[in-house]
């Protein structure tokens, strides 16, 4: 008789804790307030950009953080190249008459260099620009 004086208290206060605290984690309120956060795909800038004669037609391009930089570039006069220096394989080659798509992740503020990558003439290598990210 005395072990169910103990044991029915202990029983008692160890369902109430149960209910209580299921109570507490279940309610609505607790559920409207939980959301789940998608990150936000990073924003995409097109760049349109001419290659002739030992010029692009933009020196410089400026684009904020985290932004896909999408660069279209059309060879106007022979074939000539792209490429973001530092960038392994971004070399493209752009024949003659032809736009070419090269995508550029700015993940990092700074200045990167970009170039003609294929020998285009004797002003070859001064066929430069610089991508300016903020």
């Amino acid at each position: 008789m005395r072990i169910h004086r103990v044991v029915l208290p202990i029983f008692l206060l160890t369902v109430f804790a149960l209910v209580a605290a299921t109570s507490q984690t279940a309610t609505p309120a607790a559920a409207a307030t939980t959301s789940i956060q998608t990150p936000t795909p990073p924003a995409v800038k097109e760049i349109e950009l001419t290659a002739k004669k030992y010029e692009f037609s933009m020196k410089k391009v400026e684009v904020p953080l985290n932004t896909v930089v999408r660069f279209k570039i059309t060879a106007l006069d022979r074939e000539h190249g792209f490429e973001v220096e530092d960038v392994k394989d971004s070399c493209i080659e752009i024949p003659k008459g032809e736009t070419k798509t090269f995508e550029y992740k700015a993940t990092k503020a700074g200045t990167f260099k970009f170039k003609c990558c294929h020998f285009c003439g004797l002003g070859h290598s001064g066929m430069k620009g610089e991508l300016i990210v903020k």
